[in-house]
């Protein structure tokens, strides 16, 4: 089963000490049901985890720079109103316990963890991002990389290589706006590709029956294909 994770930040303009902030928060998770653990942070802010009879954990972090965070985990089954509950109970208590201290609130979408199905790919630059992929159509590993195709309901399928997102059906625009959409038209002539890259717009203009077209891409080792 997977695992919900939700995230509710408090940046703030000057540090905070736990004891004007935690009494008043004790009620909400008493409320819950949730049994209280303090651990020792050698003093680098308070630490507490808030464990309910569900499976529900909660982590409250006051942070010695001025941070306060709190990180809540669930079952994917979990009731999902009380949890927005839980959630807006603490943002008004800690609104009203930190007036006029606040400099920014971010309370992000739950990150789904564990799914039978992956929505989240990193780039390149380490970044993440999530897709509303739906189902796995294919995945294999070949004698040089792990491919798999995955459906999205804004993307078509994407073709995904060793975990790196490569290119989706809705790439097709992209690729019929470089050829021309249709202005140009290559039957029998010679044509010259640089850097086609996944072999998209090379697909494209063969339909259209060019006398010979030649693709020179960038890689490890010489490469130039010839159709």
């Amino acid at each position: 089963m997977a695992v919900r994770h939700y995230t509710l930040d408090f940046n703030l303009s000057t540090p905070v000490d736990s004891a004007s902030v935690v009494p008043g928060l004790l009620s909400v998770f008493h409320e819950q049901e949730l049994t209280e653990t303090v651990h020792d942070t050698n003093g680098h802010g308070y630490l507490a985890t808030f464990v309910g009879k569900n499976g529900r954990l909660v982590i409250l972090r006051v942070h010695s720079h001025g941070l306060v965070t709190i990180d809540l985990q669930c079952h994917e089954g979990d009731n999902f109103a009380q949890l927005d509950n839980l959630l807006n109970a603490l943002e008004r208590k800690l609104k009203v316990l930190l007036s006029g201290n606040i400099t920014r609130i971010k309370r992000l979408p739950a990150l789904v963890r564990g799914a039978k199905v992956d929505r989240y790919w990193p780039t390149a630059d380490g970044r993440l991002v999530e897709y509303d992929i739906d189902e796995v159509v294919y995945e294999e590993d070949s004698a040089y990389q792990n491919i798999k195709i995955l459906h999205s309901q804004q993307y078509g399928n994407i073709l995904v290589l060793d975990g790196d997102v490569n290119l989706a059906e809705s790439d097709l625009a992209y690729t019929q706006a470089i050829t021309g959409n249709g202005r140009e038209n290559y039957a029998g002539k010679e044509v010259l590709i640089l850097g086609g890259g996944d072999g998209g717009i090379l697909a494209e203009l063969v339909k259209q029956k060019p006398k010979m077209i030649t693709m020179v891409e960038i890689s490890f080792i010489d490469c130039v294909f010839v159709v």
